[in-house]
């Protein structure tokens, strides 16, 4: 499926300053309601920070269309499925910033936001705002100055989040936690008692609101980060399974294959060569007579 972009009114500005695999802003913007605004990025390959100022639209968050308005901000990591447009009747007006780097991606794990994830009533509705000024004023000097500003960024985002959570319904804390803590090992106990419920109760509470039980959902997500990571990181499978915190490369294996019908190369083979497939047969329909 190919990359869609479809903008009209957008005010941007590309970050001119040597890149590092550390940190690399790319650009920052602020796009002007347009009935007609749809961004989907099957793999999207950096981060997305967006807040939205007037306005709404819509962002899918693991295969869920949420609705979002004035004050919500959101994040999309590399690697995932980015799929957002605008309302057609009250086309949105946000701020953005796309950066990448491991910075980013250290920053994200260290508060927990280690999945695309959205805030309502953000704190804040000038920051952005004021990464994009940063990088309208020097776009060739502007990389320490947005570190530092990315650092209190998260963080504040990773407050709002919390704050929404204590106040949320047990199930939606449960999911919330499960999506902060992806990245690592946990057992049903855990994600039950972040809810202060039972292990029956935390299943009854969650599967009737999100129709699946809450272990359940946590191993989905594993398996979704670990199929986005196989068909477009370059990391090893060893890499990956440590990035999700597996014991050792076996039971990663063992866990792929018993959901997914085949081992992680097996799947890497078969995704490199369906796209050697499609890159052909596209080369071949290209070529003049």
């Amino acid at each position: 499926m190919p990359d869609i972009y479809r903008t009209a009114r957008e005010e941007y500005y590309f970050y001119l300053g040597p890149d590092s695999a550390e940190f690399s802003p790319l650009s920052s913007g602020i796009t002007f309601a347009d009935p007609n605004y749809h961004i989907l990025r099957p793999n999207g390959d950096h981060y997305v920070f967006e807040y939205i100022l007037s306005g709404r639209g819509y962002v899918y968050f693991n295969d869920q269309k949420v609705a979002l308005g004035p004050g919500a901000a959101y994040i999309l990591h590399p690697c995932t499925y980015h799929h957002y447009y605008s309302d057609p009747h009250n086309p949105w007006t946000k701020v953005w910033l796309n950066v990448r780097g491991m910075l980013v991606q250290h920053l994200l794990s260290d508060y927990h936001l280690n999945t695309n994830c959205y805030v309502e009533n953000f704190k804040n509705r000038d920051y952005l705002t004021q990464a994009f000024s940063i990088m309208k004023k020097d776009p060739a000097h502007c990389k320490s100055e947005l570190a530092l500003f990315l650092h209190h960024y998260i963080q504040l985002f990773s407050e709002t989040l919390i704050g929404h959570q204590e106040k949320a319904s047990p199930a939606f804390a449960m999911k919330c936690f499960i999506e902060q803590n992806v990245h690592r090992s946990m057992h049903i106990d855990e994600i039950a008692a972040h809810a202060h419920l039972s292990r029956s109760r935390a299943n009854e509470v969650f599967k009737k609101e999100y129709r699946t039980p809450p272990y359940r959902y946590y191993l989905s997500l594993r398996l979704e980060i670990s199929m986005n990571m196989l068909r477009h990181s370059p990391m090893t499978i060893q890499e990956i399974s440590n990035h999700l915190d597996f014991p050792d490369y076996h039971q990663f294996t063992a866990f792929f294959k018993k959901w997914c019908g085949m081992t992680p190369t097996q799947y890497r083979q078969e995704f490199r060569m369906e796209q050697n497939r499609i890159t052909a047969e596209s080369a071949v329909k290209n070529t003049p007579l």
